[in-house]
């Protein structure tokens, strides 16, 4: 922490100031939790798992799928929690599943279960294909997982090579791509075009499971994964947030942080107080480079006029 500049260099400066922050926030903190409505199942073994040398494509990385989908969820403003397939779904509202090749049976009747109960989920191709031994599952997919999902047949899997991509109608997949045979009353919300596959579905769903079976481009994945939220009843914490500015609740208060290197404004319902600066705003706070607020609500007070 101090650098070669000694105690008045910057990054010694902002160490301390950051200490002082955290000693003024923790009685406000301490026990509370972040609660969010979206989960991302993510699983060890799945990832140790996964092939190596035998695998139909090398481009395909676990660690990198589930990145993917995370920074889409974040561009989009919603806040996601990471959870295990074997853990009790029914909390959130929104459940995901960027890549998990490797799905024991409890894992899958978690997700069964989870869908009867109400819930919203969206598997990423390769989902459920194997199960604890990795043994890949007749058919391709795990029956229960093709039948939730809304697919008759996974009749074969399309590797996309380096810089190949494949025309979905309104957006562009990498990566993968597969030959399904959607079930009877599944939708098929977007088609492969052109080449072998044209007309196969690359995003299908059936009721409120849906299944894509290649990687969108970013900005297609996040449009489609904040379009899912919204049905399900999940939106950002604040409308309106400019790019790069994260907005969090943990009880009572609501944090801001700036990822960018411009000041911004960030419009606010109502009347706040920033705890780290005292400083009582309406209507917008303003955040300057990498800057951050921790803001709880402050009504005005009997007979207080309005500035």
């Amino acid at each position: 922490m101090l650098g070669h500049a000694g105690e008045r260099g910057r990054v010694f400066r902002e160490t301390v100031r950051i200490g002082e922050d955290l000693a003024t926030l923790g009685p406000r903190v301490a026990g509370s939790r972040v609660s969010t409505r979206i989960a991302l199942l993510h699983d060890w073994n799945s990832w140790w798992a996964e092939p190596g040398d035998g695998a139909l494509s090398r481009r395909v990385d676990h660690a990198e799928l589930v990145r993917a989908w995370h920074r889409a969820l974040w561009d989009a403003h919603l806040p996601a929690s990471f959870a295990h397939p074997h853990h009790d779904l029914s909390g959130h509202r929104l459940v995901l599943v960027p890549h998990l090749h490797l799905l024991d049976d409890p894992a899958i009747e978690n997700l069964l279960a989870y869908v009867r109960g109400g819930g919203t989920l969206v598997c990423g191709f390769l989902t459920g294909i194997a199960d604890r031994d990795g043994r890949v599952r007749p058919g391709g997919m795990d029956a229960r997982l093709r039948e939730l999902l809304g697919i008759d047949l996974l009749q074969e899997w399309w590797p996309l090579d380096e810089g190949e991509r494949a025309d979905c109608g309104t957006f562009h997949g990498t990566l993968w791509s597969e030959e399904l045979t959607p079930a009877a009353g599944a939708e098929t919300v977007a088609a492969y075009r052109g080449g072998e596959l044209d007309g196969r579905p690359a995003i299908l769903r059936s009721g409120r499971a849906w299944y894509v079976s290649t990687l969108p481009e970013p900005a297609a994945l996040s449009g489609l994964l904040a379009s899912v939220a919204r049905a399900a009843g999940v939106r950002p914490v604040l409308d309106g947030l400019p790019e790069g500015v994260e907005a969090v609740r943990r009880g009572e208060l609501l944090f801001l942080l700036h990822h960018g290197n411009a000041p911004v404004t960030v419009p606010l319902p109502g009347r706040h107080r920033d705890l780290l600066t005292g400083t009582v705003t309406e209507g917008a706070v303003k955040l300057d480079r990498f800057g951050a607020a921790v803001l709880e609500e402050h009504p005005r007070a009997p007979g207080e006029e309005r500035p």
